[in-house]
């Protein structure tokens, strides 16, 4: 059986954070980063369409982040709406400097090593197992990520050692993802456009976000629409109770687009078929005008363009979303050090806590901001072996 002090499960954003900052903690102990497939980071180098958008300088941590990331020679750049990226903006330029600080801190990268038992023993020992191999700890960090992407390998693993170990674990959903929808999307996908959306539940306005609505022949995406995914929630419901309400002009209110729009048609006398010019794209334009019809034609129009209704079918599986809404509860966490308050050695950091932030660089500052507490804590009250 081989010995670590610290042992990550799991080789994303979270576990590498925690072994860096444990590293930076204690020289002397011996940490080891166990990753079931054949490289770690394959899913942070996704992140941010591949340029990382590592943090939001609305976090609270935000600048605790920046300058751990410094320590490590990455240097940050702020862009719009406080999202912050590497300088040169690739991903793979933090992965590399993770990686080179890891090979010389002396940390063990163990690759397709997938954990498939924990063992507590009465003495505070962790047996870490794969199959008939084990690694014997006295700290193990539970760093599996969530279900999220699946084709970086993220499966939900770690939520069954979670459960075996006493731990809680909460409805898991897909989030930041985009939505199915009801209807005929042909006319208007691959159509972009600004405007503010709503979700609606029954009738109540539950979350509302302004940014570019994407259409797809299944429904809708965009951040602004992958934001509102995160509101919903079947417990007492299904999907057909909610709807996506769509300002595709919020700076005009219906009573100036009526004017506006009667305007273009008696005076101006622009032909039916291009009737919104210049308010959204042809396509989209079409579609709208196709659902107005011919009679009323300009308040019907006016009226789409202030609220596009959608009703909501589903929401894009795993593979589609960025996040995973749910996971372990966190009141069986010690927040400060990231320690289970179930079972002794055994910590959590990232995705497979209950957590789930908007886009932007929020979620991958919960990874950070969870590894560094629980890298430290592990680090700080070990005895070399």
């Amino acid at each position: 059986m081989d010995k670590t002090d610290i042992c990550v499960i799991g080789g994303g954003a979270s576990g590498i954070i925690a072994a860096i900052a444990a590293r930076m903690e204690n020289p002397d102990i011996s940490i080891s980063i166990l990753e079931k497939g054949d490289k770690i980071g394959r899913k942070l180098l996704a992140t941010g369409n591949g340029r990382c958008n590592f943090t939001n300088s609305s976090c609270a941590s935000s600048d605790r982040i920046v300058t751990f990331f410094r320590r490590l020679g990455i240097k940050a750049r702020e862009e719009e709406q406080g999202r912050v990226y590497p300088y040169s903006g690739r991903a793979e330029d933090v992965l590399d400097a993770f990686e080179m600080y890891l090979n010389r801190g002396g940390v063990e990268i163990v690759t397709n090593f997938a954990v498939d038992k924990l063992s507590f023993s009465e003495r505070g020992d962790i047996s870490v197992c794969c199959g008939r191999e084990k690694i014997a700890t006295g700290k193990a960090l539970l760093s599996t990520g969530g279900k999220a992407g699946p084709q970086f390998g993220c499966t939900g693993d770690g939520y069954r050692l979670a459960r075996e170990a006493g731990h809680t674990v909460t409805k898991l959903s897909p989030a930041l993802s985009p939505l199915e929808c009801v209807g005929d999307f042909a006319m208007a996908s691959g159509c972009r456009a600004k405007a503010k959306v709503s979700l609606v539940r029954k009738g109540a306005l539950l979350h509302t976000e302004e940014g570019e609505l994407q259409f797809g022949k299944y429904g809708l995406s965009g951040i602004c629409v992958m934001n509102l995914s995160r509101h919903i929630r079947l417990d007492d419901c299904g999907f057909s109770d909610y709807e996506i309400v769509c300002d595709l002009t919020p700076g005009l209110s219906l009573e100036e687009l009526v004017r506006e729009l009667k305007t273009r048609s008696d005076e101006i006398h622009i032909p039916p078929e291009s009737l919104l010019i210049s308010y959204v794209p042809k396509t989209l334009a079409a579609y709208i005008l196709n659902a107005a019809g011919t009679e009323k034609r300009q308040e019907e129009a006016a009226r789409l363009l202030k609220g596009l209704r959608f009703t909501v079918s589903n929401v894009k599986g795993w593979q589609f979303a960025q996040c995973t809404a749910g996971g372990v509860t966190t009141s069986e966490i010690d927040l400060v050090t990231m320690e289970s308050k179930v079972a002794k050695g055994l910590f959590f950091a990232g995705e497979i806590i209950d957590y789930d932030g908007p886009c932007g660089g929020y979620n991958l500052n919960n990874a950070w901001e969870t590894g560094i507490k629980a890298g430290k804590a592990m680090a700080g009250n070990v005895q070399n072996t």
